[in-house]
């Protein structure tokens, strides 16, 4: 059950990482139950353990949007599917570490 009312507004259900998907993709189905017009999915890891890749393309998300602190393997690409880069955010790190500047700058 959902606590507010979304009827035709937009979701976003955010986790820490994605394996089977079989979490995020039932709360996706509730939501479009209940009247969501759009679902989004964003993780920051991409384990996509079978049945990840059927969940996910079913048609339940507009968009499933991860980053690429694990590779996602070609097969395992789907049209859905939105891979962010996090090459400058660990290299901006590396540098500030070296440096002994400030990375808590970096949440600004």
């Amino acid at each position: 059950c959902v606590d507010h009312d979304v009827r035709g507004k937009v979701a976003v259900l955010v986790d820490d990482m994605i394996d089977t998907a079989g979490t995020i993709t039932n709360a996706a189905k509730v939501l479009r139950a209940e009247g969501a017009r759009a679902v989004y999915a964003c993780a920051s890891h991409a384990v996509f353990s079978p049945p990840a890749i059927e969940r996910l393309s079913s048609g339940v998300f507009e968009e499933v949007i991860m980053t690429n602190t694990i590779p996602v393997l070609p097969e395992n690409v789907f049209p859905e599917l939105t891979i962010l880069s996090v090459a400058n955010i660990l290299g901006e790190t590396i540098w500030r570490v070296h440096n002994s500047t400030s990375v808590q700058d970096l949440r600004k």
